[in-house]
């Protein structure tokens, strides 16, 4: 034996040698002592025969009658096949096995096949045993144990397979094993060390095959299969390929991403520069495996800097290192890695193989050596510096790029109706609306990524749709499935083309060419996108007939009072993300792995230099439009004047993290923005929650808010003041001689002192039940007294009046409703004192009414529970009074309103039906449902898709128009005017009279027509839980109201609020 050589073979010779002598000694021990086969003696002949008795029998002759498993075996075989594992190969030489040996009388005898060979793969350890003895010598020596798991054994194969009894055999050789074991045969030794070497002997037991064949492959690595990992070794080198070949931008000095594709050095003489195939891998246990690098090509120059032509060239040739395999797993098995170990890689020449290198040529044999050297010594460090040594990595939370879902999201009727309900972000739906804050902002727009997957999955529906297929002359065809986004930080998006089939022509250097067709199917190509907003004049597809044709311009494009701004896909600037990619089935693709890069190179410059830049010219990247006014003398009551969009995300999210967020707490688009011309706060909305309830379904298009200020404040309750004017009554003493003939009451409204003066509500202290209370109250109280020496009679009179209206809006929804309660109470009385004698007389008049803001289908609808009419009631009245006074409730039926009149506030709040006009999605447009207060005040919608889509072709009219589009009804506005509300009739598109049918006929093509399916009632016949719902409603209505404080002056008005 050679000190410099691999000593396994030697070792392998070693301790079969001793499995043959113990085998020898077992054989010899039956053969000299027969009566030693007893139950004592088993493990010293164990190696030679083996049998196991029927029960009840002690006798252990080897008998069919006796035994219900016999074997005789020859000399066992150990082959190690790498560090750590080895085949124990069982000789049975004959033997038999009892079938079904449990029903005596019945059983059946099976003679076991001559030369019947059963090999287990057990693994095994060594031990090193170091001793210092004088009497081997003045130096240490040493022996090596090698250990064998006989126990943890698994069958590898059997030749020739029995053609009975197979089950009952492995179960009684596993009784053998653990015999084997226990008697201590388990325990060889290797190459003994007596002599003066101070090194151990190197044994490589990985590289004693010379073939293929020699090895038991395995099939996986704790779990993970083989071509899993081959699959994903090939995607990293489709990337450094890519790198390599400038179908991904990087830094061109920095080698390192390319060094798994291609590969020059020119420093230590003969420069060489080679390209590579995919590596590949094989499993030799669970801790070492086998790596060929395969050389495509592999080139020798005399320059360093690889001008001229090469010296020798040489292709096909395979290096093939054996490496230890670190296996890792984290997050519970979510995330799994193996990687290779520098610390043990062994170059593997019997598997390795050279084409084209001839024995007798020295050079050749010598550049060989070169190349063997660098891999040995060099390349293996160089892909782990650049992050090549990782030969699997998996994520299982990465499996949403694999199950990606290019339909259309679940749409449900809404999420909120459960606000007690947890949503998938952990929090409570309840939690979620209620504790959002909107910082100052008069409209905060959230919309969610499932519903630009959505909108998506709508314009993939249409036909003539480039977001459905699309063709670049003859280079380049295919057609496609919906985008899918996921939303990044920073303004950032992963938008992935899905091309569902399609043709194409490679490149040459860059350059289209009449190459042959190639064909592609169910690729999934990644881009990181920014995204950006612009004024609509900034628009690259500002002035296409499809954009032109969309409904958001016709509804505003042409308007000169706003112009509209659009938040789009910075598609131009796209850039390619290889890791999130997938190019279909890419197993076992040998040869074909040129082509594929090939045809990846195509596809990415079809994509980016042609195909984006087409759908930016149709105005198509554009996700969300908003109209924004100018400075003009009137605007709708939720106009926006200023505007501003970010991506809004409790964390920083990456391309590098994305995956690892949970359901419900993805990143939203926020669209926040002032109206009436105020600056906005901020550019960027400070996160306060989620915004976007995921309850029930775990699908929302998105949520808008609407500040108190501006809807409650501004428009409410100014509205409402309306209200107070009319139903506050102001006591008027026309003639106090004349007594209470001389006295009445008029409204606020009429009075000539108070009509001109503010009818404000007050917000009132929280009382903890769930809603927000405003009161306005009034009170006048007049007193006139007489008294003195004259000959009038000492008297005094008065007249006392006071008016408390009510406000309640709900801080919860309930089966997606909101209820706004407005009630009032007013109160008059008369009393009179002359002398010792008082007398008084008092009626009062109520009102109370709801208005019901009522999800049904994918909107609201805004109707008025409970009556107008006031209701009068007589009041405290001594006896004889009637004599005495004016009849106080005539008084009050005389200056009251017969019918409280809140349509005004009924139109107001009826701008929120139909399509929401103030923010529109790609698509189809949304609807406002689930309203809502938070705890501010502000009010919050649920965004759902309008109506009842039905995503089909519009039939195209003669003259080139189609039915209109989603658009036609419109939700009514309120118009300011010098400060006072009107409400204008809804404002049509202008049309230039030169907009050409062509025009119409494309955007008709483009756009969905939406169909209405409603039903023709909007109350349906009420259930019995309903009307028993309704019942303590109405209870809850009719129930006293909230008292507020008096203040009264004698001799003057007063206002008190609370």
């Amino acid at each position: 034996m050679c000190t410099d050589e691999n000593l396994a073979p030697h070792a392998v010779r070693y301790l079969n040698a001793q499995l043959a002598v113990l085998h020898e000694n077992a054989k010899k021990c039956l053969e000299e002592h027969p009566q030693a086969r007893n139950e004592e003696n088993r493990p010293f002949y164990a190696l030679a025969e083996f049998a196991v008795q029927r029960p009840g029998i002690t006798s252990q002759e080897p008998s069919e009658a006796n035994s219900l498993f016999h074997a005789t075996f020859d000399a066992p075989e150990l082959k190690l096949i790498c560090d750590h594992d080895a085949l124990f190969c069982i000789n049975v030489e004959r033997g038999h096995v009892v079938l079904d040996g449990s029903r005596p009388g019945k059983s059946q005898a099976a003679q076991l096949p001559e030369g019947l060979a059963v090999a287990y793969r057990v693994s095994f350890k060594t031990r090193r045993i170091v001793g210092n003895d004088q009497k081997i010598g003045d130096y240490g020596s040493a022996i090596e144990l090698v250990i064998l798991d006989l126990k943890e054994a698994t069958l590898s194969s059997i030749e020739p397979e029995p053609n009975m009894g197979r089950d009952a055999l492995l179960r009684y050789l596993t009784q053998y094993l653990e015999l084997l074991h226990s008697a201590g045969n388990h325990v060889l030794f290797s190459l003994p060390q007596f002599d003066q070497r101070s090194a151990p002997a190197e044994l490589k037991y990985s590289l004693v095959g010379d073939s293929e064949d020699y090895y038991e492959w395995l099939d996986s690595l704790n779990g993970v299969p083989v071509q899993n990992i081959n699959t994903y070794m090939f995607t990293v080198w489709l990337k450094s390929a890519m790198y390599a070949g400038g179908g991904i931008s990087n830094d061109s000095t920095d080698w390192r991403p390319r060094c798994l594709a291609e590969f020059s050095r020119s420093e230590g003489g003969n420069p060489f520069r080679m390209q590579m195939g995919a590596p590949s891998v094989k499993i030799l246990c669970s801790k070492e495996i086998v790596i060929w690098f395969d050389i495509d090509q592999l080139d020798f120059f005399e320059e360093e800097d690889f001008s001229g032509k090469p010296t020798k060239t040489f292709s096909g040739w395979k290096v093939v290192m054996v490496v230890d395999a670190l296996y890792s797993s984290e997050a519970s098995d979510q995330n799994v890695t193996i990687m290779f170990d520098l610390s043990n890689a062994r170059y593997h020449h019997a598997l390795s193989s050279y084409p084209g290198v001839d024995d007798d040529d020295d050079i050749a044999l010598d550049l060989r050596e070169i190349i063997v050297a660098f891999f040995s010594e060099e390349y293996l460090q160089i892909l782990y510096n650049a992050h090549y040594h990782i030969l699997y990595s998996h994520d299982t939370r990465w499996e949403t790029i694999r199950k990606m879902r290019f339909e259309s999201q679940e749409e449900a009727d809404g999420s909120w109706w459960s606000l007690a309900l947890g949503d998938s972000s952990g929090a409570s739906s309840r939690e979620t609306i209620q504790r959002t804050k909107m910082f100052g902002f008069d409209q905060v727009v959230a919309i969610s990524q499932g519903s630009l997957n959505a909108q998506f999955t709508a314009l993939c529906g249409l036909a003539q749709n480039i977001y459905r297929a699309w063709s670049f002359d003859s280079y380049f065809s295919a057609t496609f499935k919906p985008f899918s986004l996921h939303l990044l930080s920073d303004n950032r998006a992963l938008v992935w083309v899905h091309l569902a089939s399609g043709t194409l022509k490679t490149l040459r250097d860059w350059k289209v060419w009449n190459d042959e067709e190639y064909d592609i199917r169910d690729w999934r190509m990644a881009f990181e996108v920014e995204l950006k907003m612009c004024r609509q004049e900034e628009l690259e597809g500002a002035q296409s007939p499809t954009f032109m044709g969309s409904p958001y311009y016709r509804q505003h494009g042409s308007l000169p009072d706003r112009e509209l701004n659009h938040i789009y896909l910075d598609l131009r600037h796209a850039e390619y993300v290889h890791d999130y990619s997938n190019f279909g089935e890419t197993r076992n693709i040998g040869r074909d792995s040129r082509l594929l890069i090939l045809k990846l190179q195509a596809v990415i410059f079809y994509l980016t230099q042609h195909y984006f830049p087409a759908v930016c010219k149709d105005g198509l990247n554009v996700i969300a439009s908003i109209p924004v006014w100018k400075a003009g003398k009137s605007l709708p009551s939720y106009a926006l004047t200023s505007v501003a969009f970010h991506i809004y995300s409790k964390v920083e999210i990456t391309r590098h993290n994305w995956t690892h967020v949970t359901a419900g707490m993805e990143p939203i688009i926020i669209v926040v923005g002032t109206t009436g011309y105020r600056p906005l706060p901020s550019t960027q909305l400070e996160f306060s929650t989620g915004w976007i309830v995921h309850a029930n379904t775990g699908f929302s298009h998105g949520t808008i808010g609407i500040a108190r200020r501006v809807f409650i404040e501004e428009r409410l309750l100014t509205l409402l003041a309306n209200v107070n004017a009319n139903t506050t009554m102001i006591p008027v003493l026309l003639d106090p001689s004349l007594g209470f003939r001389g006295v009445s009451i008029k409204k606020w409204a009429e009075h000539d002192q108070r009509k001109d003066k503010p009818s404000r509500w007050e917000l009132q202290p929280s009382d903890g039940e769930g809603c927000l209370k405003y009161l306005w109250e009034h009170c006048e109280e007049w007193r006139y007294q007489l008294s003195g020496n004259s000959r009038l009679v000492n008297s005094a009179q008065g007249v006392t009046c006071i008016t408390r209206n009510y406000v309640e809006l709900p801080t919860a929804v309930k089966q997606g409703a909101l209820h706004i309660k407005i009630s009032g109470h007013v109160e008059l009385t008369l009393s009179l004192k002359v002398g010792k004698s008082e007398s008084t007389s008092a009626a009062s008049v109520s009102w109370s009414t709801n208005v019901t803001v009522q999800t049904i289908g994918s909107g609201i609808k805004v109707n008025t529970l409970g009556s107008h009419d006031p209701i009068f009631t007589k009041g405290i009245t001594t006896e004889g009074s009637s004599t005495k006074f004016r009849n106080p409730m005539d008084m009050l039926r005389e200056a009251f309103p017969m019918k409280v009149d809140l349509e005004e506030l009924v139109q107001e709040i009826r701008a929120f039906e139909g399509p929401w006009q103030y923010c529109y999605p790609l698509a189809n447009p949304y609807s406002l449902a689930s309203p809502v207060f938070n705890d501010d005040g502000d009010l919050l919608f649920e965004l759902r898709r309008h109506g009842v889509s039905v995503v089909r072709v519009s039939p195209v009219s003669p003259i080139g128009r189609s039915p209109s589009p989603a658009y036609g009804h419109r939700p009514r506005s309120r118009t300011r005017h010098n400060g006072r509300s009107t409400s204008p009739a809804p404002r049509s598109p202008t049309r230039s009279s030169a907009s050409s049918s062509r025009r119409h006929l494309i955007s008709d093509v483009l756009w969905t027509r939406t169909e209405y399916l409603c039903p023709s009632a909007y109350t349906p016949n009420p259930t019995a839980t309903a009307q028993a719902a309704f019942g303590e409603f109405i209870n809850v209505i009719n129930g006293a109201t909230a008292g507020g404080t008096k203040a009264s002056t004698t001799g003057r008005a007063t206002m008190g609020f609370m």
